[in-house]
């Protein structure tokens, strides 16, 4: 219990604001972006902590050798670190005090040694038994008995000990988002919520208030499990953006919007400590997954759970503790060969000539749809349209038609067959551009 007890809560005094900033971009790019953006942030604070009136911090290695080890000190750097991050509706209702329900919880687990990363979503629907309470909703363990509630559902839940926490209202939310300067977005399905608000079906640099209506609305096709998969399609956009950022004003702008809101266990020395640790650590790096279960229909006047499959919980969480990924090499390497296979079989099948392609211009840059059709009609593509995107593009991007799914992914293969390309189903793109495939080229694409 006195491990429970130390998870009270504590927010960071404002002589140790320079260190926050790298918890912020932690929290809000999963444990990631903060290690990718640890250079930027070590140069911020030691060039403009006399302008924010903080003592300098010591981060670096060859400042404080001692610091860096100090990740030895409580933590094998070869066994994960689990850290339970819940976001809440803090005071959305009109004299609301104390503890509330969680509204997201996604438990990392992070591995030093290996520079990886998994950060599992567990619906908020989760049926579990509650010390004192008997049967409940998961999301009811804060409420009841705050972060060391949450912790201890969580780990009863998964077999896994949680070694620290991170909580988030959603005020601070929608801030860091707008500091970072909006989040990349493609929103599958058109969200008509009247509880979080209305987003139509498409591309958008999420504002504040736009991301918080994507990871918080329920009003979607499968409820709250398309909810988390948007959670971890923002999260993973999050980073991709975090990462990107690498000037003073805008790590102002998000230590600004967080520090009076992120609360954390986490010793702020560590924080930089394992950012420093995980320098080198990529995006991809990351895999994002749900706990296993599903939602069946309840009796009538029955609350509604989502019910996890122990089983296939266990053997998640199995990987995650062995491998810290969420399957084990030989079932990664059997994926791999099947996926091989099915490529070889979908290239033999496919015409290229005869596949009906769009390449939209969506990086802004002069000639850019012209040149990447010619890559294409070198590889086979004939019937080919150009043109250019209204909204610009980040990532690259494969649009396809309903039943052109392996003409989609032989493009995506043929423009580059490393790379990661969005490859989504949208029949209302293909209407608008009038074709099979309409490929976007963003800012990741960097061949011409």
């Amino acid at each position: 219990m006195k491990r429970l007890e130390r998870l009270r809560l504590r927010k960071r005094r404002r002589a140790k604001l320079a260190l926050q900033i790298a918890a912020v971009l932690i929290l809000s790019g999963g444990l990631v972006a903060g290690a990718l953006n640890f250079d930027a942030v070590k140069t911020w604070a030691s060039k403009h902590y006399v302008r924010i009136r903080f003592r300098p911090a010591v981060i670096a290695p060859e400042e404080n050798p001692d610091l860096f080890a100090k990740l030895s000190k409580w933590h094998d750097p070869g066994k994960n670190l689990n850290v339970l991050f819940i976001g809440i509706d803090r005071g959305s209702v009109p004299g609301e005090e104390g503890n509330s329900r969680s509204d997201v919880m996604i438990l990392a687990s992070v591995n030093v040694k290996a520079k990886k990363a998994v950060l599992v979503s567990i619906p908020r629907d989760t049926k579990v038994t509650i010390p004192g309470y008997g049967t409940e909703k998961i999301n009811a363990a804060h409420a009841y008995k705050g972060p060391a509630g949450a912790v201890e559902a969580v780990e009863s839940l998964t077999g896994v000990e949680i070694n620290d926490y991170a909580e988030v209202d959603f005020e601070a939310f929608k801030k860091i988002v707008d500091a970072v300067g909006g989040v990349p977005f493609h929103l599958e399905h058109t969200i008509n919520d009247p509880l979080t608000g209305y987003l139509a079906k498409g591309d958008y640099n999420l504002s504040g208030e736009q991301a918080l209506i994507v990871v918080r609305s329920r009003k979607l096709p499968r409820g709250d499990l398309d909810r988390i998969e948007n959670q971890k399609a923002f999260l993973k956009a999050m980073m991709e953006k975090a990462v990107s950022i690498r000037d003073m004003q805008s790590l102002l702008k998000i230590l600004d919007a967080a520090v009076r809101y992120l609360e954390t266990t986490l010793d702020p020395d560590m924080i930089f400590t394992l950012a420093e640790a995980l320098q080198g650590m990529k995006v991809q790096d990351v895999e994002f997954a749900t706990l296993p279960g599903e939602s069946p229909e309840p009796a009538p006047g029955q609350p509604w759970y989502f019910i996890h499959d122990k089983e296939a919980t266990a053997r998640l969480f199995d990987n995650i503790n062995k491998y810290c990924s969420t399957k084990s090499p030989e079932e990664k390497r059997a994926e791999l060969e099947e996926l091989e296979k099915i490529r070889r079989a979908e290239e033999l099948e496919t015409d290229r000539s005869a596949v009906n392609l769009a390449v939209l211009n969506g990086v802004r840059w002069e000639g850019m749809a012209s040149k990447v059709a010619e890559v294409m009609r070198d590889k086979g593509y004939d019937n080919i349209k150009i043109g250019n995107t209204v909204n610009a593009y980040e990532k690259t991007t494969v649009y396809y038609a309903p039943g052109h799914e392996a003409e989609a992914r032989m493009v995506a293969r043929d423009l580059d067959p490393k790379a990661d390309y969005r490859i989504v189903e949208d029949r209302d793109v293909a209407i608008t551009y009038d074709a099979d495939v309409i490929l976007v080229i963003g800012r990741d694409y960097v061949k011409i």
